[in-house]
């Protein structure tokens, strides 16, 4: 994603961020939301994607699209029409419910900037059988699938980079 930023520049910067220690409770996202090395209300939009190469090979979920977790209706409208003009997933949705028993919403890098009031969504491809297993290993990786998660996150920063008006946020998500 990066080279194709470079090789394409958008008409917004793009920052990208690999954060660590998020399995010890985010602190590396954290950290960077109370401590950044830009101006944070420079910040557009977050788009966040952990576990993007396993289960269904046309389906993935979207965690940030619906209340209470939804925090930017621009945001998810852009990344739902970019699946839907470019990579055709099936989008569970499912996993983004408050009442979801793995709360999977509140696990992941994009919650300290949607906490922060910054436009944030999640791009996954769920939990699977190896999780957190011996056998998670790269080598069960379904290239194809990772490439097409990385073309709709690619498309939806393209779309937030091409629209001068930055996305809205809707609310502070709260837990």
């Amino acid at each position: 994603m990066e080279r194709a930023w470079i090789s394409k520049p958008g008409k917004r910067s793009a920052l990208f961020i690999w954060h660590g220690a998020e399995e010890r409770g985010l602190l590396g996202s954290r950290w960077f939301v109370n401590h950044p090395n830009i101006d944070k209300s420079k910040i557009v939009a977050v788009l966040n994607g952990d576990m993007i190469g396993r289960n269904d090979p046309d389906s993935a979920a979207l965690l940030g699209s619906i209340a209470p977790h939804k925090n930017s209706s621009d945001l998810v409208n852009m990344a739902l029409k970019t699946n839907e003009k470019l990579t055709h997933f099936k989008v569970d949705f499912s996993w983004d419910e408050a009442s979801h028993p793995e709360f999977w919403y509140f696990r992941s890098d994009h919650l300290p900037y949607a906490q922060a009031g910054i436009p944030a969504i999640f791009f996954t491809t769920l939990l699977h059988p190896d999780y957190h297993t011996p056998k998670d290993e790269s080598a069960a990786i379904d290239i194809t699938k990772l490439k097409k998660m990385t073309d709709w996150m690619y498309g939806t920063g393209w779309t937030v980079s091409e629209t001068l008006k930055k996305p809205a946020v809707d609310g502070i998500v709260k837990r």
